[in-house]
This record gives C-alpha cells, sequence and structure tokens, in this order.
C-alpha cells in the first residue's frame, strides 16, 4: 500500500519535498551574485536590451532568456523564481527515479536515488540551494538518459533536441552527453558487431547529434541576422579562451573533498556500494557510470575555477549510485542496516528535514537583509528620473529598485576583479564613464578607491551598513 502510494504520487512529493526543504531560502534578496546577475538581465531583456550588448555577463545565452520567461510569468518576484527552481529541483528527481527503475528494476532504489538529489541540491547555498544553470541543465541530462534508454530514432532525437538546450545554458553539458553517446556506441558494437551495418543504428547517432546542434545553430544564427561582429559572437567564441584559469589538481581534488565530506551521509552510501562485493551492479552499469563519471570530472577540471556549484553536475550519476544503498537485493550488514532501514531509517529522514529547517530559518531569516535595507534607504530618498549605480557591492539592488545599470556589466566581478582582463575592459576608462554619468546616488563595499577618487567632493556620505562595510552615497 505505501508502496503503491509513493509510486503514484512520487512527482508531487518530490516537488513538495523540495520546496520544504528549499522554502527560507526565498526570502533572502541575496542567496549568490549569480543569480543576482540573471533576475537583472532577464528584466532586461524583457524592457527591450539587447544581450551581450546592452547587458552581459560570461553565461550562455540560455540562461537569461529562461529568466526573462520566468520574468514575464511571475513578474519582479524573487520568491516565486525560486518556487519554480524548486519545481524544477522536484521534477528532476521524479525522472531520476525513471531512470534508476529503468536500470535497476527496484522501486527502493528508485525512490532514494530521488530523495538523495533533492537532499543534495536543497542544503548548501553553493551547491544548489541558490539557482544557478547546473539546476537547469541537470534537469536536460536527466531528461536525454531518459530517453536515450529508449533505443528508438525518434526518442534520441528529442533526446539530442533536449541536450541542445542544456547546452546554451551551459556549455559543460557537452560532457554529459559525451559520456553517454560514447558508452552506448561501444556498448551497441560489443553486444553485436553486425549493428554497424544497419542504417537505424547511425542514424539514431546522427540524428541526436543534429538536433543537438540545432538550438545553438538557431541562436547563433540569431545574432549573425542582427549582425554579423555582434557581440555574442565574442562572448561565445573569444571569451572563454580569456577567462578561463589553469587547471589545478589539487584545488580541484580539494573542491572535491569538501563536497564529499560536505555530505557525508550521501558519500556513506555512495562508498558502502561502491566497495561492498555486490552484483548489484552489471558490469555493463558500472562502465556505464565510471564514464559518465570521468566525463563530469573532467568538465569540473578544464575551467580551473573549482567552484563549488559545478560539482552539482555530479550529483546526477551519484544520486543512481547511492540510491542502490536501498535496493531490495542489497545485503548491508546489521548494524547499518538497523540505523538505514525500517522505522529507523524514516526517523532520520525526518530529523535531516527538521535540521535543514532549522539551520535555514536562522541563516536565510534570522540574519539581516543588508541588501534590502540599502536599497530601502535609496527608495526613501530617490526621486523619478534619478539613478543609482552600486559600485562593487550587490548589484541586486537594481533590481530591487527597478532601475537600469549605467554599465553593461552587471556583475561587479567582471569590473573589480581580474575578470576584467577577460572581457579586456579599461576599468578606469570604464568607471570614468559611468561617474561622468553623475548617478544619484552610489554604495560601495570597503570603499574602494577608484570610485572614491572619481566622486571627488560631488557626494557625501548617507548611511553606512553592516559594520561600517558598506557606505550608501548621494550626490551634493
Amino acid at each position: 500500500m505505501k508502496t503503491t502510494f509513493f509510486k503514484k504520487y512520487a512527482v508531487l512529493i518530490f516537488m513538495g519535498l523540495s520546496v520544504l526543504l528549499r522554502l527560507f531560502s526565498f526570502f533572502p534578496s541575496v542567496l549568490d551574485h549569480d543569480e543576482s546577475t540573471y533576475l537583472i538581465i532577464g528584466r532586461e531583456i524583457l524592457q527591450g536590451k539587447e544581450l551581450y550588448t546592452d547587458v552581459t555577463d560570461t553565461k550562455p545565452a540560455g540562461i537569461f532568456l529562461f529568466y526573462a520567461a520566468l520574468e514575464f510569468l511571475v513578474g519582479g518576484s524573487i520568491f516565486l523564481k525560486r518556487f519554480a527552481f524548486a519545481l524544477v529541483v522536484g521534477i528532476t528527481a521524479y525522472l531520476l527515479t525513471k531512470v534508476s527503475q529503468l536500470l535497476f528494476k527496484n522501486w527502493n532504489a528508485a525512490f532514494a536515488a530521488g530523495l538523495i538529489y533533492i537532499f543534495y541540491t536543497s542544503i548548501w547555498v553553493y551547491h544548489g540551494l541558490s539557482p544557478n544553470t547546473e539546476l537547469l541543465f541537470n534537469l536536460t541530462t536527466i531528461s536525454t538518459l531518459l530517453l536515450f534508454l529508449q533505443p528508438k530514432l525518434k526518442t534520441w532525437v528529442f533526446g539530442g533536441l533536449i541536450m541542445g538546450i542544456g547546452f546554451i545554458i551551459k556549455y559543460l553539458v557537452l560532457f554529459d552527453l559525451i559520456a553517454f553517446m560514447a558508452f552506448f556506441f561501444v556498448f551497441d558494437i560489443v553486444r553485436n558487431s553486425q549493428i554497424v551495418k544497419r542504417p537505424g543504428f547511425w542514424g539514431r547517432y546522427v540524428g541526436a547529434g543534429l538536433a543537438f546542434l540545432l538550438p545553438f545553430g538557431l541562436l547563433n544564427l540569431f545574432f549573425w541576422l542582427k549582425n554579423p561582429a555582434h557581440d555574442f559572437f565574442y562572448v561565445t567564441y573569444e571569451l572563454p579562451g580569456n577567462y578561463g584559469s589553469n587547471p589545478s589538481m589539487v584545488r580541484c581534488g580539494t573542491m572535491l573533498a569538501d563536497f564529499i565530506g560536505k555530505f557525508l551521509p550521501i558519500s556513506f552510501f555512495l562508498f558502502y556500494v561502491l566497495f561492498k562485493r555486490s552484483n548489484i551492479l552489471k558490469k555493463e552499469q558500472k562502465w556505464f557510470f565510471v564514464t559518465w563519471v570521468i566525463c563530469i570530472l573532467i568538465a569540473i577540471y578544464l575551467p580551473g575555477k573549482e567552484f563549488s556549484h559545478y560539482t552539482i553536475q555530479l550529483m546526477l550519476p551519484l544520486s543512481l549510485i547511492a540510491g542502490l544503498f536501498f535496493h531490495s537485493e542489497f545485503k548491508i550488514d546489521r548494524y547499518t542496516s538497523a540505523v538505514f532501514t525500517g522505522r529507523t531509517g524514516w526517523a532520520l529522514l525526518f530529523l535531516a528535514v527538521v535540521v535543514i529547517q532549522i539551520v535555514g530559518f536562522k541563516s536565510e531569516l534570522m540574519e539581516p537583509d543588508y541588501p534590502r535595507e540599502v536599497a530601502a534607504a535609496i527608495k526613501q530618498e530617490l526621486d523619478p528620473g534619478e539613478d543609482i549605480y552600486v559600485g562593487n557591492y550587490e548589484q541586486i539592488i537594481y533590481y530591487l529598485l527597478d532601475e537600469d545599470s549605467p554599465t553593461k556589466y552587471i556583475h561587479p566581478n567582471l569590473i573589480f576583479t581580474k575578470t576584467h582582463k577577460a572581457f579586456e575592459i579599461n576599468v578606469d576608462k570604464e568607471l570614468a564613464r559611468i561617474m561622468s554619468t553623475e548617478p544619484d546616488f552610489v554604495t560601495l563595499e570597503k570603499d574602494n578607491p577608484k570610485v572614491i577618487k572619481l566622486m571627488k567632493s560631488k557626494y557625501r556620505l548617507v548611511k553606512k551598513f553592516k559594520k561600517g562595510r558598506i557606505s550608501l552615497y548621494c550626490r551634493n
């Protein structure tokens, strides 16, 4: 009876749990700077601004188009946009269960894989709690795998198209596609060497490949028709070569160790399955996961950035493997079984939910929301027609006040960190141009000397926030 209930309402259970675990994260103005950039650029696109020309960032166009769609649907509500991402996480978890059932034919393992993915993405801000590109393209990745597990031309073409949509959200999804197509190609030939003589075999791969290229091709055509020298082409083809840094095995290994440590209970399930002698994973399945994980590790390593949210890409295969801990035919020792199965297991799950809620309430609701405080202070003084510049502080203030940025470089890091070299920005010249527009209000964090020098005596200090770290200035 219980199993039937969970199977019937699995998608609602996953979406509900995702919303519950992420609930307190819906309220703060800022979880991560990247999300603030997506919000602003999505709004600006709807207001007629040209992507990469009037407003720009390092990310592919897909994430900004998604946020523009959200802006159209729910308006300026940050709460509802994060709610939408919670639903994305829940749907991804549900599709994980479908993939697990196809691979392992066991409901317990499938349901556990979905639960594990939700916990993976709903605890730490930089590992999935903050909306980011990885949460979206993980949805396209697991959708594609579900379709590829059904070896028909139409499912492969549709899967390739979905993966192509993921590619214009973040290019690293290409490594998931490489893993899938390489494994299935070799596996099909090993299983039946004569299959290469069948046109249908080649048709699946060619069809999926062409469908994958379609969204990116259409995006290129769209911008080329606007202007063959459009800034899109610089951001897409030249910037990635400037933006990357030297990869480091040590830094990457440290990031992965941090990831494993932050999710210790899940890591325990994962390594228990991997190191216990068992036939729960068939030989071809082992090779599939090895191929997939290696491709993702290459994707994480190559950019040389070691951002925590890169590990979200790993959460799909790791959730599927860790879920096998709860496979009805997987034998675990009696002490481990006593802790993690039966009523004790459900009690621990409930306790985990409660702890996450308590921590979320304290960190997301009890802590001061300084960007909202600064925005409120500006709003009290801001007259119609006046404008602002947030300097090196939180760009979300533009969004909260429905104000335009005086620079197309929305994320402050593009100007105030070494990233300006990748964009070939002359920082002194750009800051001088911005301040020449005489914004009525300027915010700074730790009083940036270059901006202070440009303000001269034209501005007065209005208020300080966060124990003096944030300064609000008004033009005299």
